[in-house]
C-alpha cells in the first residue's frame, strides 16, 4: 500500500474533511438558506413527482423488500427463496449465472467454469418449475434478471409454468429486466456483443414488450438498468444521464413500432444504484423523477400521469464495500438503504456485507433484510412523505443535479442516444475513464474510505463466514444438461427450433416471441433456442 495512505490518526491534530465536494464533484456551500432555494414544491403524487410518485408513499404501503438471490442449482435457490420469505422478504429478485444470461447451457465449454457461481444455473423449463416450487406466483411479485434474448426464453418458461398451474397471465405481477445492457461489468462492450448481436437482442427485447403488453397487463415489461452502469465507477450524474437516455431510446423504438406511449410507459421501470453520499443520492432520485416526468410529457406526449411516473427499484452499492474490515459494510449498506427510503423508491435490495468476498451467506442475507425492517419499523423514517423535502440544501442540490443530468442527456442525445453511444464506444470510454478516476481517488485519499485509506488497522480481523458452493454442483448441472438433451423423443422440440430458425430468417422480421414460446413448450433448452436464432443470423460465438 502506498505511503500516502493515511494509516494512523493523529489525535493531537484537529480533524478536517479533505474537501467539501459531493461524490459527483458538486461543491457544497457552507450553509444553505432562502437565497439558495426559494420556491414552492408540488405535493407528492403530483407532476413532476419530485416528492414521490404516490401521494401517501410509504404511509400507504412500504417499499418491497426484494433481495437479489440465486446460486447453484434451481433446487438450492428455491430453498434460499423460502428462507428469505421466512425472514421477511416481500418480493422476489432472481438472478442467474452469467451463462444463463448469455443464452448458454451449462455443458457449453465457455460456460462450464462459471456455472451457478454468480446466480442460479437455468436452462430448461423444468429448472423454472423447480426454482418456483411451492412459491405462490399469483400472489408474489417476481423480478427476473435476464437480458434479451434470454429474457424472452425465461419469460416463456415463467408464463408456461403459470399456465400449467392454472394461473392466467393477466394475474401475474412482476418485472422482466429485458435490458441487453444489463451486464455492464468488465469489458462492457464485449460482454454485451460477443454472445448475441446487440441490435437483434434489442429487437427481441421489444418483441417481448409487445407480447407482454397484450397478455400480462400487470407485468413490468422493461427495467432500465443504470445500477450496473454506476457500479462501473461513474458518478450519480452520469448514472442518471445514461439511465434516462437509455429509457428515452426504448420509448422512441416502441413508438416507432406503432405503440402509443400511454400503452406501455407505465410498465417501464428503472433499476438504480445508491451510494454513500446520502444527500446527493436523495437529490438524484428526486431529480430523475422530475426529468423523466417532463421527458414523457413534453417530448413523447404522454397524457396519462402514470406514464410520467419514474418507478424505481434500487440495490445498494457493492462498489463501496471493502474486503478490509468487512463488518464496516453493514454500516455502509444501512446508510445507503436509508438514502433509498428517504428518496421514496419502490423496492430495495440491501447488499450484504460479505459481498466484497463472495455470494452472501444466509446470515448476511438475514441481516440485510433486518436492516430494512429496522429502518422501516423502528426509525420513523417511513412515517412522513419526502421527509427531507423543503430543506434549502436538498432542494438546491436537486435543482443543480437536475441541470447537470439534463445537460449530459442533451449531449448524449446529440450523439444519437445511449444505444448509438454504446455502439460507438463512447459509453465504454466514459466507463473506463470513470474506473480509472475512481481508483485514483481512492489511492490519493481524495475519496476517504474508512479502514482502507484512512483509519486503517493493520491488525484488523477480517475473519467472516464465507459462502461456498457444493463441490459437485457444477458437475451435476453439466451432467443434467447433457442428459436432458440426449433424451429420446425430442422430435417436437427440434421441429419447434426449426420453425424458430425460419422465423428468425424471415424478411420482413416477425415478432419472435410466439415461436420462442412454442420451442419452450416443446422443452427446447435455453441455448438450443438462442442457437436457433444465432444460426439463422449467421452469428458465431468467438472461441
Amino acid at each position: 500500500m502506498p505511503d500516502k495512505f493515511v494509516t494512523t490518526y493523529d489525535h493531537t491534530v484537529g480533524e478536517r474533511l479533505p474537501h467539501f465536494r459531493s461524490l459527483s464533484g458538486i461543491e457544497y456551500k457552507r450553509i444553505y438558506d432562502e437565497k439558495c432555494w426559494n420556491k414552492k414544491l408540488p405535493d407528492a403524487g403530483e407532476y413532476p413527482f419530485t416528492r414521490g410518485i404516490y401521494k401517501d408513499m410509504y404511509r400507504s404501503r412500504l417499499w418491497t423488500r426484494r433481495q437479489q438471490s440465486g446460486f447453484g442449482t434451481p433446487e438450492e435457490s428455491n430453498e434460499l427463496l423460502k428462507f428469505l420469505f421466512k425472514m421477511g422478504q416481500t418480493g422476489i429478485n432472481i438472478d442467474s449465472d452469467i451463462a444463463s444470461k448469455l443464452g448458454l447451457d451449462p455443458d457449453y465449454p465457455l460456460a462450464q467454469a462459471d456455472v451457478g457461481l454468480q446466480g442460479t444455473s437455468m436452462c430448461t423449463y423444468e429448472d423454472m418449475t423447480v426454482l418456483f416450487k411451492d412459491i405462490p406466483i399469483d400472489r408474489i411479485s417476481t423480478t427476473l434478471i435476464f437480458p434479451p434474448p434470454s429474457s424472452a426464453v425465461m419469460m416463456a418458461q415463467y408464463l408456461l409454468m403459470a399456465e400449467e398451474r392454472g394461473i392466467p397471465a393477466y394475474q401475474l405481477q412482476g418485472t422482466i429486466m429485458n435490458c441487453p445492457f444489463t451486464q455492464l461489468v468488465g469489458p462492457t462492450y464485449q460482454a454485451n456483443t460477443a454472445f448475441f448481436p446487440i441490435d437483434v437482442a434489442l429487437e427481441i427485447g421489444l418483441d417481448l414488450v409487445e407480447y407482454l403488453l397484450k397478455v400480462a397487463p400487470r407485468w413490468n415489461v422493461l427495467n432500465v438498468n443504470s445500477r450496473n452502469i454506476r457500479e462501473c465507477g461513474v458518478d450519480a450524474v452520469w448514472e442518471a444521464a445514461f439511465g434516462i437516455s437509455l429509457g428515452m431510446d426504448y420509448v422512441r423504438r416502441l413508438i416507432r413500432r406503432g405503440l402509443h406511449v400511454d400503452s406501455f410507459a407505465q410498465r417501464i421501470g428503472f433499476f438504480c444504484a445508491v451510494h454513500m453520499d446520502l444527500f446527493e443520492e436523495v437529490a438524484k432520485f428526486r431529480a430523475m423523477r422530475r426529468i423523466w416526468a417532463r421527458v414523457m410529457k413534453e417530448i413523447f406526449g404522454a397524457k396519462s400521469e402514470k406514464s410520467m411516473q419514474f418507478r424505481c427499484a434500487v440495490q445498494t452499492s457493492s462498489l463501496t464495500f471493502t474486503a478490509q474490515e468487512p463488518l464496516n459494510n453493514i454500516v455502509r449498506a444501512s446508510i445507503q438503504t436509508l438514502a433509498a427510503i428517504l428518496s421514496g423508491v419502490q423496492s430495495i435490495h440491501t447488499t450484504c456485507y460479505d459481498e466484497a468476498y463472495c455470494l452472501p451467506t444466509e446470515k448476511a442475507q438475514k441481516l440485510a433484510l433486518r436492516t430494512q425492517e429496522i429502518l422501516a419499523y423502528e426509525t420513523g423514517c417511513a412515517k412522513v412523505v419526502d421527509p427531507l423535502g423543503g430543506s434549502y440544501f436538498l432542494e438546491a442540490l436537486t435543482d443543480e443535479l437536475e441541470e447537470k443530468i439534463w445537460e449530459l442527456v442533451k449531449d448524449i442525445e446529440k450523439r444519437g442516444g445511449f444505444i448509438e453511444c454504446f455502439k460507438s464506444g463512447f459509453v465504454e470510454n466514459v466507463l473506463n475513464e470513470a474506473r480509472y478516476r475512481f481508483a485514483e481517488q481512492i489511492e490519493s485519499g481524495e475519496l476517504p474510505i474508512v479502514g482502507l485509506n484512512i483509519f486503517r488497522d493493520e491488525e484488523a480481523n477480517t475473519d467472516i463466514e464465507i459462502f461456498t458452493q457444493r463441490p459437485d454442483m457444477q458437475r451435476q448441472r453439466i451432467e443434467y444438461a447433457i442428459n436432458y438433451k440426449n433424451k429420446k423423443g425430442r422430435d417436437s422440440a427440434f421441429r419447434a427450433l426449426k420453425d424458430l430458425y425460419l422465423a428468425t430468417k424471415r424478411v420482413p422480421r416477425e415478432n419472435l416471441v410466439l415461436p420462442i414460446m412454442e420451442a419452450t413448450r416443446q422443452r427446447a433448452t435455453l441455448q438450443e433456442i438462442c442457437d436457433a436464432m444465432r444460426d439463422a443470423l449467421g452469428f458465431e460465438i468467438p472461441h
